[in-house]
């Protein structure tokens, strides 16, 4: 056998994305996922690998081509930049009330997948939730059951090596729906056109919306701020609790602190994955279906249990949505494009800044991905906001305590200026 590439060079050009799907198709399982530097990166065993490559033919984290796989899967190349390729936009929820207040956004995903599971349209469905013995890290697996379904409701604002769990789905019969960010999507396509078995047992490919994900350092941090020792952690919840939601984190003692979402992902900010900075896709275009919160203004107003955006981007994913909504598993309305697209205004910032960014890391000299599909040109406010970003990076988020105390003491000084400029003339000259 003619050796390949392996994944090696795509982790040592800082381009994995820790998605999992080179250890989920390795046939020799050479490859395990471990936790550096607050993130998933694969770990390669020479002794065991034979170079076949599907390793790397599989990962999205060195490039994707949407062109060429819209092409294959939908039969065309979408044109509408920010969404990709959809058959319908719509809004909605869960018609089981305690399903929807316990999710992050109206728990549409859960109460899909136990429709699919109840009507046999699925065996299973490969979900993510926190470890009990380990429960600041995530632990993705098959759920056979309504009870195991509902384990995984919630956001996870950590790396999440979903697609590790494919060679459990090559190694059954079983039909799957899998639940991912873009890139662990990404990953599943990819792998799917190497592993004919696993584009059969597939059937249902769910994203949900993805800006940007957060290291495991962001979530120490956070609950450092708190007071609260990692160790001391029996269960902790990013999301649920009616909308935006709330963070749950219960101690072995038997306290809890409940945290607005907003503050949780705010301090998270500065922990942003690296890679995630380089990606496209916010809004999974290559799955069947794209869900995430519906940040519409008259929701947003009259919302407190929690509703979701859905894009629909295959015939099989729009007669889920219908048969679901006959059956009152869920409700739907349509959602005007433009509506969805003034909710996730960062879908079109991530095709602008992409460029961008791209540059400023070409500049120094830093590998980037190779995506074949439409971007938009940036503007000069793109390239400021990346060059923000990425102060705050690292100084926020790394050991630099000097340059950390420098950005908050020239943030402290822009704020209390902008205080000044916004008083009245009369009030400022009095003394």
């Amino acid at each position: 056998m003619k050796h390949r590439q392996t994944i090696g060079p795509v982790v040592k050009r800082k381009l994995c994305t820790g998605c999992g799907t080179c250890a989920g198709v390795c046939p020799r399982e050479a490859i395990t996922m471990a936790v550096k530097k607050g993130r998933y990166v694969p770990q390669l065993d020479k002794s065991c690998c034979n170079r076949c490559g599907l390793c790397h033919d599989a990962c999205p984290g060195h490039g994707v081509d949407f062109e060429g796989l819209s092409d294959a899967l939908f039969g065309d190349i979408p044109e509408d930049t920010a969404v990709g390729r959809y058959l319908g936009c719509y809004v909605g929820h869960a018609m089981d009330r305690g399903v929807r207040y316990n999710s992050a956004s109206g728990g549409i995903v859960s109460s899909l997948l136990i429709f699919a599971l109840q009507e046999g349209l699925i065996d299973g469905a490969l979900v993510t939730r926190m470890r009990r013995d380990d429960p600041l890290k995530p632990e993705p697996f098959i759920a056979r059951t309504r009870e195991e379904i509902l384990s995984a409701a919630g956001s996870k604002y950590c790396p999440v090596a979903t697609n590790t769990v494919i060679q459990e789905i090559l190694d059954s019969d079983d039909r799957i729906a899998v639940v991912g960010l873009p890139c662990h999507i990404q990953g599943i396509r990819k792998a799917e056109q190497c592993i004919p078995k696993l584009a059969k047992q597939i059937r249902y490919r769910i994203s949900l919306a993805c800006s940007l994900n957060f290291s495991f350092r962001g979530t120490e941090r956070f609950l450092e701020n708190l007071g609260i020792a990692p160790d001391s952690v029996e269960v902790f919840q990013y999301r649920g609790r009616g909308w935006p939601g709330s963070v749950l984190i219960r101690r072995t003692d038997g306290t809890q602190r409940v945290v607005p979402y907003a503050e949780c992902y705010r301090q998270l900010g500065p922990y942003s994955l690296r890679r995630c900075t380089l990606c496209s896709d916010m809004l999974g275009e290559l799955s069947d279906l794209t869900c995430g919160d519906a940040w519409v203004p008259q929701i947003i107003r009259t919302n407190e249990a929690g509703s979701s955006f859905v894009v629909s981007r295959t015939v099989e994913a729009e007669e889920l949505l219908e048969d679901a909504a006959s059956s009152d598993a869920v409700e739907l309305s349509e959602l005007a494009l433009e509506n969805l697209l003034a909710s996730q205004g960062h879908a079109l910032f991530k095709k602008r800044k992409l460029k961008a960014r791209m540059r400023l890391f070409k500049l120094a000299g830093r590998s980037v991905p190779v995506y074949r599909q439409k971007l938009l040109a940036p503007i000069r406010a793109d390239y400021i906001s990346t060059m923000k970003l990425y102060a705050a990076r690292y100084t926020l988020a790394g050991n630099h305590r000097l340059l950390r105390r420098l950005f908050h003491l020239v943030h402290r000084r822009k704020r209390r200026l902008a205080k000044v400029e916004a008083q009245p003339v009369e009030t400022m000259a009095q003394p």
